[in-house]
């Protein structure tokens, strides 16, 4: 039972260095070819087709039975696929609003909302925490605090009395805009 716990044969090895010789040109390849997109985590779409990528590239490593073709077809595909959504995203609007999270408040003109802060499952600590990563220590300097469409939390920091324009598409509540003043 434990026979082949740690070493099992030199086949299976030279196996996994073969593939993983081959498939690291072709990532290298297709992910040029597709552009940067391919690799970021911008929306759950994103994050699900990089979870993919890693999960394909295992099994072609290990399962012999996958051809190389058969995996270089795989990893392919999943990059053909995450090209059609994002430009799929990129020219329909009702698509995009569909695939990707809007950026909401958790904090706007001195007040935190609360009803955000529920709906998102997030404590006032999680946001004082990524605000003070941010370098930041008090929310007086602050015009707003986002969750971004992918999670991450952005300190909007005062400035000259204007309204920012990379904040004209955050939302309040899932159902509400709300502007700085």
């Amino acid at each position: 039972m434990f026979d082949s716990l740690l070493f099992d044969n030199w086949k299976d090895l030279l196996w996994i260095v073969l593939m993983g010789v081959l498939m690291y040109p072709t990532f290298l390849i297709i992910f040029r070819i597709f552009g940067k997109r391919s690799l970021t985590q911008v929306n759950m779409f994103d994050f699900i087709i990089t979870v993919a990528y890693g999960n394909t590239l295992a099994s072609i490593l290990i399962i012999q039975s996958i051809s190389y073709m058969e995996g270089a077809l795989m990893i392919l595909m999943l990059a053909v696929l995450q090209f059609i959504f994002s430009k799929l995203q990129t020219k329909f609007k009702s698509f995009r609003n569909w695939t990707k999270a809007k950026p909401i408040y958790l904090y706007s003109q001195g007040e935190f909302n609360q009803e955000a802060m529920r709906q998102e499952r997030l404590k006032f600590e999680d946001v004082s925490s990524a605000v003070r990563k941010q370098g930041l220590v008090s929310f007086q300097q602050l015009d707003a605090i986002i969750l971004e469409g992918d999670g991450t939390i952005t300190a909007v920091m005062k400035g000259d009395g204007g309204v920012p324009e990379s904040v004209s598409d955050v939302l309040w509540t899932k159902k509400t805009e709300r502007t700085l003043k």
